[in-house]
C-alpha cells in the first residue's frame, strides 16, 4: 500500500498516514514507536521523526515504522526512490546494504556472542563501502583493527537490538544469541554530502537449523520495489 501511494510531491506525513491507518485496521493499537519517515537529506538523520517534508522526485525515501499488536513490537525499515525508479548510484548503494543485511543475518546464530556478530558486520560493511568508493582500501588497512572508524563515518549505529514487549526489549549483550530469541537486523550506509540514506531492517527469529525472517515476504529487491510502484 505504501509503495503504490508514494511519489513526487507527496508529505513525509503523508506517508506516516497510510501506515497507520493499514496497522489500525487490522486492530492494531498503531505505531509501535514514533515513525521516522525520511525523505532525501532526511534520512540521513538516525532518529528523523518531524516527518514534515514533502518527497521531491530523484530523493530516496527511508520509511522506518513498525507496528504495536498485543502489546508486542515489530520494527521494520524500508527504503525506496520517490519517484519508483532507482538510480545507478541509488541501486548501489541499495544493493551494498542488502547483501550486509543478509550477511549479517546469516551470521546471527546460537552461541554467536553479540559483540562478535557487530565485529561482522562491520567488516562486511567496511568491504562494501570500499566498493562505494566512500572508504580507500589502503587507509582502511592503515586503520587500527579494533576501531574502525573510516566505516562510522557512514554507518554510526549498532546492528540491531532485541525485540519483543518493548522495541528495544530487555536482554543482556553479553550473552551468546540463543534460540528463540528474537532480533532487529538493520545495517545503514548514510552519505550526507549526497543528500542519500539507505537502511533495510528485519525482525529474526533465531532457529535451531534456521533462522526465520519475519519479513520474507516484503518487497526488498530492487526489481520488486520498482515492480510494485509502478503496478
Amino acid at each position: 500500500r505504501a509503495l503504490q501511494f508514494i511519489k513526487p510531491g507527496v508529505g513525509e506525513w503523508e506517508i506516516e498516514a497510510e501506515y497507520l491507518h493499514e496497522f489500525v485496521r487490522k486492530r492494531s493499537r498503531g505505531f509501535a514507536y514514533p515513525p521516522i519517515i525520511g525523505s532525501g537529506k532526511n534520512a540521513c538523520v538516525l532518529h528523523y521523526v518531524e516527518n514534515n517534508t514533502v518527497c521531491q522526485d530523484g530523493e530516496m525515501v527511508l520509511m522506518d515504522v513498525g507496528a504495536e499488536w498485543a502489546n508486542w513490537n515489530a520494527d521494520m525499515t524500508r527504503t525506496v526512490p520517490v519517484n519508483g525508479r532507482f538510480s545507478d548510484r541509488q541501486r548501489d548503494v541499495y544493493n551494498a546494504v542488502l547483501r550486509v543485511e543478509r550477511g549479517s543475518a546469516a551470521f546471527l546464530r546460537p552461541g554467536v556472542t553479540q559483540q562478535e556478530w557487530r565485529d561482522y558486520t562491520i567488516g562486511l560493511m567496511e568491504t562494501e563501502l570500499i566498493g562505494l568508493g566512500l572508504i580507500d582500501a589502503d587507509e582502511a588497512k592503515e586503520q587500527d583493527p579494533a576501531n574502525r572508524h573510516l566505516v562510522k563515518k557512514y554507518y554510526m549505529h549498532g546492528i540491531g537490538h532485541h525485540l519483543g514487549l518493548d522495541v528495544h526489549d530487555v536482554g543482556n549483550a553479553y550473552e551468546p544469541v540463543k534460540e528463540g530469541m528474537v532480533f532487529t537486523v538493520e545495517p545503514g550506509i548514510y552519505i550526507r554530502e549526497e543528500n542519500l540514506g539507505v537502511r533495510i531492517e528485519d525482525d529474526i527469529i533465531i532457529g535451531k537449523d534456521k533462522n526465520l525472517n519475519m519479513f520474507a515476504n516484503f518487497p526488498v529487491e530492487v526489481e520488486e520495489i520498482e515492480e510494485f510502484m509502478n503496478s
